[in-house]
């Protein structure tokens, strides 16, 4: 996630470029139900929660707690999301993906 001005021109600059070749180009298939562009914040829950806070006053919507700590914007078929995975849901999934490839049935 970063606000540097030159990734974020980067960033528009490229969608603009797909929405472009998409037109310009009908055959190309695009999804049926849309598509999500989703931003991962990092730091402490606290840090997290803060950072999803905040863009959800940017973005203005609401924000949703469970596993995850997510606010979100649809444009269209198209999804903005900002995702926060909490400290203790990563290490559980951390655990469970250390027995990945030792058990087998």
């Amino acid at each position: 996630m970063t606000t540097d001005p030159t990734a974020r021109a980067e960033f528009i600059a490229g969608l603009r470029r797909l929405a472009a070749f998409l037109a310009d180009n009908p055959k190309v298939p695009v999804p049926d139900y849309g598509a999500d562009i989703s931003v991962h914040v990092d730091g402490t829950d606290a840090q997290q929660r803060a950072a999803i806070d905040r863009i959800a006053d940017l973005i203005g919507a609401p924000t949703s707690e469970g596993l995850h700590y997510t606010t979100a914007r649809d444009f269209g078929p198209i999804n903005y999301r900002a995702v926060a995975v909490w400290e203790q849901t990563s290490r559980d999934w951390d655990a469970l993906m250390s027995y990945h490839g030792t058990v087998s049935v």
